[in-house]
Formats: C-alpha cells, sequence, structure tokens
C-alpha cells in the first residue's frame, strides 16, 4: 500500500511527528511534547479541528499529569498555523527538511513579534547572574569570571537563545537594568479568585511555563509581569472561574488575511478585535485616498511628490 501524499504520524514520550513524502515536498511537523505548555492556543486556531488537548490530571491539587496534544493526522492539512502561534515553540515544520511554514510562506499568516534586545553593557555592569539561573526555560547564558571563593567577578558575552526563550519578560524586569528588551507577542490580562480556589491546590502554578504564578503554602499569587498569556493555567484549573486569561492585542507584522482575522476571532477578546479590524480599515481607506490623490495629480506635480 503506497503512503505517498498520506500523513504518517508517529508518537514517542518526548516527540509526536507528522509525515507527509510526496514525489516533490516532504512536509514534518513535530511536537515537542516536553515544551509544551499545556494551553490550547494551537487547537483554538486550527481550522480543521484536528488538534485536541487532553486533560491533565491532580492528586490532592498538584498537577501530576500535563495536558498534553494531539494531531490527527486524518484532517489536518500541514498548514502550519499552530506552529504561527504556539507561545511556548513546542511546533516547528520544516518542508524538505528545511524550517518553513507554509501559512507565512504563503503569506496567510503574520510573523508574531518576539524581539531580544541585549545590551551588554548594562549586562556587564552588574555581577549579579541570578537572572540567568532563574530564566524559566534556561534560555541565557554567558562568560563568568570568578575568583577563588568562586564568587562571579564580570560577566561578559550575555546570550538569549532564541528559539528557547518564550519572552515572559522576567530577566528585562529583575536583571540588570537596561540589559534585556524583550517584546512578548501576545497581551492580556489574568484574574484570579482565590476565594473560589480549592484548600491546597496550585495545579495553575505547576503548569505556568514562566513561574507567573507562585504558591506560598497558603494560596496562589499571580505576577502578570511576567505572564505570556497562553492560558495553560485555566485550562488546568478545577474550579471554574478561579483563574482566568483574556488576551487582549497580539503584535504582529502586518498582514491583511482572511485566515488571521478568523484565528484573532478566536484568539483575543471582542472588543481587540474590533480594534484591529478598524485599524486595518483605517489603513485601506488611507492607501484608497493616497491612490486617488496621485491619479489625480498632474504627472510633474506626483513626479516631484514621490
Amino acid at each position: 500500500m503506497t503512503t505517498r501524499g498520506r500523513i504518517i504520524k508517529t508518537d514517542t514520550p518526548q516527540n509526536q511527528t507528522l509525515l507527509r513524502p510526496m514525489v516533490l515536498r516532504r512536509s514534518a511537523l513535530v511536537v515537542d511534547h516536553e515544551a509544551c505548555c499545556g494551553c490550547e492556543i494551537c487547537s483554538l486556531v486550527c481550522p480543521h479541528e484536528s488538534i485536541s488537548l487532553s486533560e491533565g490530571q491532580l492528586v490532592d491539587g498538584r498537577m501530576t499529569v500535563q495536558p498534553r496534544i494531539d494531531i490527527d493526522p486524518a484532517t489536518c492539512s500541514m498548514c502550519g498555523e499552530c506552529v504561527v502561534v504556539c507561545p511556548a515553540h513546542a511546533l516547528s515544520m520544516t518542508i524538505d527538511g528545511k524550517p518553513e511554514i507554509p501559512v507565512i510562506s504563503g503569506k496567510a499568516f503574520p510573523y508574531l513579534l518576539r524581539n531580544v534586545k541585549i545590551d551588554q553593557d548594562a549586562a556587564a555592569a552588574s555581577t549579579d547572574t541570578s537572572y540567568i539561573d532563574n530564566c524559566p526555560v534556561g534560555a541565557i547564558s554567558a562568560e563568568l569570571a570568578t575568583d577563588d571563593a568562586g564568587q562571579v567577578t564580570a560577566v561578559s558575552n550575555v546570550e538569549v537563545d532564541r528559539e528557547l526563550c518564550i519572552a515572559c519578560t522576567r530577566c528585562m524586569e529583575l536583571g540588570p537594568k537596561g540589559a534585556f528588551t524583550i517584546t512578548r507577542p501576545y497581551q492580556g490580562h489574568v484574574r484570579l479568585d482565590v476565594s473560589l480556589c480549592p484548600e491546597g491546590c496550585q495545579a495553575c502554578a505547576d503548569i505556568c511555563p514562566t513561574k507567573t504564578i507562585s504558591y506560598d503554602g497558603q494560596q496562589v499569587s499571580v505576577d502578570e509581569r511576567f505572564c505570556v498569556f497562553c492560558g495553560a493555567c485555566e485550562h488546568i484549573c478545577p474550579a471554574e472561574g478561579a483563574i482566568t486569561v483574556q488576551r487582549t492585542n497580539i503584535l504582529h507584522t502586518p498582514i491583511e488575511s482572511g485566515a488571521w482575522n478568523k484565528a484573532l476571532d478566536k484568539l483575543v477578546a471582542y472588543e481587540a478585535v474590533v480594534r484591529e479590524y478598524d485599524r486595518k480599515g483605517q489603513l485601506r481607506r488611507r492607501r484608497a485616498v493616497l491612490t486617488g490623490l496621485l491619479r489625480e495629480m498632474p504627472e510633474d506635480e506626483g513626479n516631484s511628490q514621490r
């Protein structure tokens, strides 16, 4: 039986791989189960509802089994929308062995803005390197000079692994002043009602990929500065309404696309979607006006404006 063109799915405790071998094109979609934060963003945007998210398992308020995603090879179109929106870099795609996301190369989806800038002088001005150990995904490295007692005396060549960084801004907020400038794509709000939390429950703190949520032995608390608004906490929480995540904006490169508009409808709050549509409408109207003005200008005047 030929498998050409049919998606072949393999699953291990670490990865799930969907492979579509064709004569002129070989596409592969990989899920890194260990990097996956257990949110449902990918399943929300999937245009064919091919992605499902399992329920996590809790024992005495602690997460013992994290939710994990599963992709149905019978309905997946290998479009890559899930790869673009994943906040934890848990999904990746290659075409003929090279990184490529079809919805981006086809200009149906934008790039999400995850910018990282490092001021080496500012980083070198402090010998407190706790921000390296406190990075929740281990994305930061540096060259450290130490004395005989093992104390850090100099810091240089600070680097951030962009493939690991999930833009939680912890290094920017708690590291050396001015050393890091981080742009996170998702913006929003987290609301916590501790009166609804089951006694001793800390499942949300267990699953949080950025340690935005902490537990002090009595109750959980949220430091919104570090939140990437993935919604994993809301999905794992056993008490409805105890914690809610609302995405209000997504920073991305300019694009006009029906596929992206549908994704926005599912990812952000209604009011934010309206603002996005209004902004795009204003840009279209402005371009139309400028185009009309240029057409009406005498040829020599139009050239002078260019």
